[in-house]
């Protein structure tokens, strides 16, 4: 077994499920796995009504989680990041925004990114992008990982919240 230290490392995700017969989604399937152990953290079943968030699951200070685009909710993100823990996710630009410092007449303001500028800036090169998370008075600061993809296409394919 591997000693993670105090940081926890687990591995969340959601999955539809269709009883047999049914013709659309019957239960929504919520899982965390430890990465570390590799074991099962917790299991939840719902109603196909429960998108995901992280509120499906027991979590602590020096969890960090590992989540995908479905949990681009800085109303998840935001109480569970203030508890302690840390967030490691890909990022969806269309559910979730996020600011950086403004320059000149916004200086000393936080101001939402336009990714397609902000991205066609960094050019071919992946990059660390210092960015904030706000949700209400909140402003919590990490780092969008911009890793360029295969031919014309570029879009931002991490974040790493690294502070609360």
């Amino acid at each position: 077994m591997v000693d993670s230290g105090k940081l926890r490392f687990i591995v969340i995700d959601g999955s539809t499920v269709q009883e047999p017969g049914a013709t659309a989604t019957t239960y929504r399937l919520h899982i965390a796995i430890d990465l570390i152990n590799l074991s099962l953290h917790q299991v939840e079943v719902t109603t196909d009504k429960e998108g995901e968030n992280l509120d499906h699951y027991t979590l602590a200070a020096g969890d960090v989680v590992l989540i995908d685009l479905g949990y681009n909710q800085p109303k998840t993100l935001v109480p569970f990041i203030d508890r302690g823990g840390d967030v490691v996710l890909r990022y969806n630009a269309h559910s979730m925004n996020l600011y950086e410092d403004g320059e000149g007449d916004d200086a000393g303001h936080l101001v939402k990114i336009d990714w397609y500028t902000r991205l066609r800036k960094l050019g071919k090169r992946p990059s660390g992008v210092p960015v904030w998370l706000c949700h209400g008075n909140k402003r919590i600061q990490g780092y969008l990982h911009a890793i360029p993809l295969p031919g014309n296409g570029v879009e931002p394919c991490l974040i790493k919240e690294i502070g609360a």
